[in-house]
């Protein structure tokens, strides 16, 4: 019965030895064919980079870890002016471009994504940006200061015409002022005149008057 008992133990421990012998062999395979296993797509750099600070940029550039399905491809670019993504995203292989206006505005930029790779599995994400160069479109802002200045000139060309007429009319009122005056004194002068004709007619009938009265007394 002692024999026998412990032919059972020994025949469960080699069983059991066996086993585990197996399975630590296996766990290699294993674990190589899980890593063959397809995986899904995954960004891997950008340009710019998420968080990154540059002067300007053109386009975004995106790679993921498989290719990319150009049929269901969606990218957004959102900043200080709007909508910011100039046409349509292009694919090459795992790479994804999207191209940018050239006159982007300083200031934040957010990039949007949703991508579906090769195995179906779709994939979004977003990233961020930052641009400190202005556009070049707001230079000319400066070229309405000649347009101003143009008017500015203008106006007193348009003010110094009434001068000539303001002259005149200081003019022809001087002369009126001069005749008003000359009136009155031509009216003295002729009272004057006629009270020293009065005079010398009434002295020349008197004397006439009292010439004969004389011889008589």
């Amino acid at each position: 019965m002692f024999s026998r008992k412990a032919s059972v133990v020994v025949t469960v421990l080699l069983v059991a030895l066996v086993t585990i012998g197996l399975v630590a062999s296996a766990l290699p395979t294993f674990a190589s064919s899980a890593s063959a296993l397809p995986m899904h797509a995954q960004l891997l750099k950008t340009s710019p980079e998420d968080g990154a600070s540059v002067k300007t940029a053109d386009a975004v550039t995106m790679t993921f870890s498989e290719d990319v399905n150009e049929e269901f491809l969606q990218v957004k670019v959102e900043g200080p002016g709007g909508d910011e993504a100039d046409g349509a995203p292009t694919v090459d292989g795992s790479t994804v471009t999207q191209a940018l206006p050239a006159d982007l505005p300083a200031g934040e930029h957010e990039v949007t994504y949703r991508v579906v790779s090769v195995d179906g599995h779709p994939v979004s994400g977003s990233l961020t940006f930052t641009t400190t160069q202005e556009a070049a479109s707001a230079a000319p802002t400066p070229s309405t200061s000649p347009t101003g200045s143009a008017s500015a000139s203008a106006t007193p060309t348009g003010t110094a015409s009434p001068s000539p007429s303001a002259t005149d009319v200081a003019a022809g009122e001087t002369s009126s002022g001069g005749a008003g005056w000359l009136l009155p004194v031509g009216l003295v002068v002729l009272l004057l005149l006629l009270v020293g004709g009065g005079v010398l007619l009434a002295r020349g009938g008197r004397g006439r008057a009292d010439g004969p009265s004389d011889p008589v007394a």
